[in-house]
């Protein structure tokens, strides 16, 4: 057997399973619907905010203005050192649904975790509802989160795209990081194209804090965060995976328009992959099968770019062009789908170039999450660091 041989058939059957995963996540996409609930339950909105002075009281004007009437905000000042808890202050004052709860240090789990184990611990809501300080809410979130809640459904993750225009940064934005920031939010996109499609699925790996919520019950059923404890981050999609393996509750991804949770992107390098490292850390604690089927899709992707890159500087290879091509529309397609679900088509133009990019920041950036301890809101570990400043 020659080495082409080889190298042909491995590129075969790299296609043969990616495709065979995009057609599921295509399937799943296409079971992602909206049904709606009667039930009308009271809900507890609980944040956690850490240095959040410049965007807290943006997200407290939404919540304070929803159409769903049956509801309390807890807001968990985590150890700011800014103005955090003054601006949080000012809005309880003015609403009596609103409730300011501060936490010290501790040593019992990490930081974003125990905050909001202890919003839950003072919230009374019948169902928890989750989003992030620097966020932007829009005012029929919770009446969608709630509706759908069907009796034997558990959990509700949502839609929460990233958003550029909400981000403030001074002077005109170069190439580069226009590039930047729009690949920032095709990757948001794409990750919601696989959370959704893998909860149509029934398997459910991916979701995000942003928007979620869950019934009381649920987290007493899991025994809170105390399984997933050791994981910096994972207070969303670990959580998620323990619902869905240690308990009968069915999850529900929900797409709505009126119910997607904005929020700026990061704009730096440096901001990025801080960020993208320590989400990624969550899969440290993914089942050994889950991390088996990632890294054969990574594998998969790497060996079909390869490929595509040998086509080009070899007259002997030219079957790797046409596998990539495949690859590529079976990505279009999966982002077809994904468009017409959350109803965002920004980035059909661009999709190629943005494809290609995310074929480079998935192999090379992955990996990372899995060394080092990275911190909520603080600086990059030693291994990552020096990386990134060189990017600056």
């Amino acid at each position: 057997m020659t080495l082409n041989t080889v190298l042909h058939f491995m590129t075969l059957l790299s296609l043969l399973f990616y495709c065979g995963v995009l057609l599921c996540l295509i399937v799943g996409l296409r079971r992602v619907k909206f049904r709606r609930s009667v039930w009308k339950p009271f809900v507890s909105v609980i944040v956690a905010a850490r240095n959040e002075e410049q965007t807290v009281g943006r997200l407290l004007e939404g919540l304070t203005r929803q159409s769903y009437r049956s509801y309390e905000i807890i807001v968990v000042n985590d150890r700011s050192t800014d103005r955090t808890a003054e601006v949080i202050s000012a809005f309880e004052k003015q609403h009596r649904n609103l409730r300011l709860v501060s936490v010290g240090p501790q040593s019992e789990m990490p930081a974003k975790k125990f905050a909001l184990t202890k919003g839950i611990e003072v919230s009374r809501g019948e169902i928890l509802c989750f989003t992030d300080a620097d966020c932007i809410v829009p005012e029929r979130w919770l009446e969608y989160l709630v509706a759908s809640f069907e009796d034997n459904v558990g959990l509700v993750a949502g839609y929460s795209p990233y958003d550029s225009t909400l981000k403030q940064s001074p002077g005109r934005a170069g190439f580069l990081k226009t590039l930047l920031v729009a690949f920032i939010e095709y990757e948001e996109f794409k990750g919601a194209a696989w959370a959704a499609g893998s909860i149509g699925l029934r398997r459910g790996w991916l979701c995000t804090g942003r928007s979620l919520a869950y019934r009381r019950s649920v987290f007493e059923e899991v025994h809170g965060f105390e399984l997933i404890k050791n994981s910096v981050s994972g207070d969303d999609d670990l959580f998620l995976q323990l619902v869905r393996k240690n308990t009968k509750w069915k999850i529900r991804y929900l797409t709505s328009p009126e119910s997607q949770v904005r929020t700026a992107p990061e704009n730096t390098v440096r901001g990025f992959l801080r960020q993208r490292v320590r989400h990624f850390s969550a899969g440290r604690a993914f089942s050994p099968l889950l991390k088996l089927f990632f890294l054969l899709v990574h594998g998969a992707n790497l060996c079909l770019f390869t490929a595509f890159i040998l086509s080009l500087v070899s007259s002997n290879y030219s079957f790797g062009l046409w596998t990539f091509d495949v690859k590529i529309l079976a990505d279009f397609a999966l982002f077809a789908v994904a468009a017409s679900t959350f109803r965002q088509w920004k980035f059909a133009a661009s999709f190629l170039l943005m494809e290609i990019l995310y074929i480079l920041y998935n192999t090379l950036v992955g990996p990372l999450g899995f060394f080092g301890r990275v911190g909520w809101k603080q600086e990059l570990n030693r291994i990552l660091e020096p990386s990134v400043s060189r990017n600056q």
